[in-house]
Parts: structure tokens; C-alpha cells; sequence
């Protein structure tokens, strides 16, 4: 595959990747009530210390940010020193705004810069799907949280969305024609695996890995936010996932229409490149009348999603 291969290609698709999706978009992921019931199951009330482990650009620290009490501090880490650069500059903002104390740092999350025992809570959204190794991660969590306290992982199971459907006319499926498709997205799955890049459905597997790391009193939620993209366009929320949709099928960034990185994945996992040309020429169809179906406002979705909430307490 020429420049595709290597760790330097590896690198330059998960920076890629966070680019992709760490936007506006994501600031709709939760319904606020929701977040707010987490905070009270998981007793934010009584922290004086957060962290946010591939926090990204801040967008989770800053969201659960006004149920934690004031003067609450807030350590954000990630990988990428322009995720940190861009939450830092919100940092200012939402700190006014509920009285918290926001630190960013760069890190890496199977050596997190923070001391043992520091933290009330520590939690992760959608890093676990992008590791290599979960438990390792899982286990620097652990350690810089203090006895008693909480630990958190929000991942999805991405998989799920093989099998959603976009509208009524979407259930006359061939069931040759869909097993092909599935076969493909399950091969991508194992192959960005096998590749070292993690498991982009681990959701289901949370609590296991959470026992494997002595983790107790582990508790699993669903998230009830559905992000759905129904006529007209006629609010923020609506118009800035909509936007998110184009662009990635204009620039091939996310949403599954890069097809240099699937084929990658793909041939990871075992599978022929004949065969992913054969699935990306029924891409290709689709996100022709996708992209037209979104400009002229008609694109209808219920926007089903599995994202589970995970948390278990430290015992040391």
C-alpha cells in the first residue's frame, strides 16, 4: 500500500481520525438531564478532584463540568498538543461560568501524568476503542484514583450500526447483499485490531476487562440519547450534525468513507482486496444519494447508537 504502511501512517490515521470527530458534533452526544442523573448515581457532589484521560478538546470535562461542586479541579490529558492548545483556550470560559479549575496536560494514557491516589474520579469517553492494550490503561486509571473512588469508561459498540436502518424502504434488504456487508465491517473491526489500534466495539466488554482489573461494585448504564437527523434542519443541534455528515463524505475524514484506511483494515483482517472494491462500489452508490438526500434536506435517520456507561470502585 506504498505511504499507507508503517507507523508513521498509523500515526497520521488516528490524528486523522480525532480531527474527524472531535467538532461541535459532539457537544450533542448527551442529553443534559441524563448527565445530570450520572452525577448523582456516581456521586459528583463529593469530588474535589476529576480526570479526564483522552479528554481530547475538553468537550466531556466541560460538559459534566457544572454537576461537580465549585472550585471542583479538573485534569484533562490527552495525546495530541493540539486537542490540549484548544481546550486550554475554553478552559477560560467554562471556568467562569461554574467555578471549576480546568488543567490540560499532554500525556500518554498507559503513562498517565498524574499522582497515585490523586483523584476522586477518573473517567474516559471513546479511548478505550483506540488502545492497543485496555487494561493497561484501565490500570493507570485505577492507580491515580483514590480508594473508594470511581472509575468511568463511556464506549460504544460500533458494530450495531450494521444493522440499523435509515428508513422504510431500508428493510426490503437481500440478505445475500447485507451478509457481504457485514462480513466487511466485521473484518475492518478485527483487522484495526490485529493492526494494534484497538477495538472499535469493546462497549460490551467493559465489565469484563473491569473485573480483570480488580475493579468493584460495577455498575452499567446505557446512554438514552439518540442522534437522529429527521426534517427540516431547523436547529443547531440538527444543522451541526448535518454538516458533520458532509463533510465527512466530501473529504473521505470519518463516517466510514475513507477508503484507503478501510482497505488497510480490511486486508488486516483477512480479507481480499477484490472483495472490499466489490462493498466500496455499493459505498460509493450510497453516499452519492446520501450527500444529495443531506443538501436537499430530505436524509431521515433515528440515529440509534449503543454507548454504554461503565463504572466500578477502586479497592486497594
Amino acid at each position: 500500500m506504498g505511504k499507507y504502511n508503517g507507523a508513521d501512517y498509523q500515526k497520521n490515521i488516528e490524528k486523522q481520525h480525532s480531527e474527524s470527530v472531535l467538532t461541535e458534533e459532539r457537544e450533542y452526544w448527551w442529553n443534559e438531564d441524563y448527565l445530570e442523573l450520572l452525577s448523582k448515581r456516581l456521586n459528583f457532589d463529593q469530588c474535589q478532584k476529576v480526570a479526564d484521560i483522552g479528554c481530547g478538546i475538553g468537550t466531556m470535562s466541560f460538559a459534566l463540568s457544572k454537576f461537580f461542586p465549585e472550585n471542583t479541579v479538573i485534569k484533562g490529558m490527552d495525546f495530541e498538543k493540539g486537542h490540549i492548545k484548544k481546550a486550554r483556550q475554553k478552559s477560560k470560559k467554562k471556568s467562569r461560568e461554574h467555578g471549576n479549575e480546568f488543567h490540560f496536560v499532554e500525556g500518554d494514557a498507559m503513562d498517565i501524568p498524574f499522582e497515585t491516589d490523586e483523584m476522586d474520579l477518573t473517567f474516559c469517553q471513546t479511548l478505550l476503542i483506540h488502545v492497543d492494550q485496555p487494561t493497561h490503561v484501565l490500570e493507570e486509571m485505577k492507580r491515580v484514583t483514590k480508594n473508594d473512588g470511581w472509575i468511568v469508561a463511556i464506549e460504544p459498540n460500533n458494530l450495531v450500526h450494521s444493522l440499523m436502518f435509515d428508513n422504510y424502504a431500508q428493510t426490503h434488504f437481500d440478505i445475500d447483499d447485507m451478509m457481504k456487508i457485514i462480513e466487511v465491517r466485521l473484518r475492518c473491526e478485527k483487522g484495526k485490531r490485529k493492526l494494534g489500534l484497538g477495538f472499535n466495539s469493546l462497549g460490551d466488554a467493559l465489565p469484563d476487562l473491569f473485573t480483570q482489573v480488580g475493579l468493584e461494585d460495577i455498575q452499567v448504564w446505557i446512554s438514552d440519547k439518540a442522534l437522529s437527523c429527521i426534517p427540516p434542519y431547523d436547529t443547531r443541534e440538527k444543522r451541526v450534525r448535518v454538516a458533520q455528515l458532509i463533510d465527512w463524505l466530501e473529504t473521505g475524514g470519518g463516517g466510514g468513507f475513507n477508503y484507503d484506511r478501510d482497505l488497510w483494515y480490511f486486508k488486516a483482517g483477512g480479507g481480499k482486496k477484490a472483495d472490499f472494491d466489490i462493498y466500496w462500489n455499493y459505498v460509493m452508490m450510497y453516499k452519492e444519494k446520501l450527500l444529495k438526500q443531506l443538501i436537499e434536506q430530505k436524509y431521515i435517520s433515528a440515529g440509534g447508537s449503543l454507548m454504554y456507561i461503565v463504572a466500578g470502585r477502586v479497592s486497594k
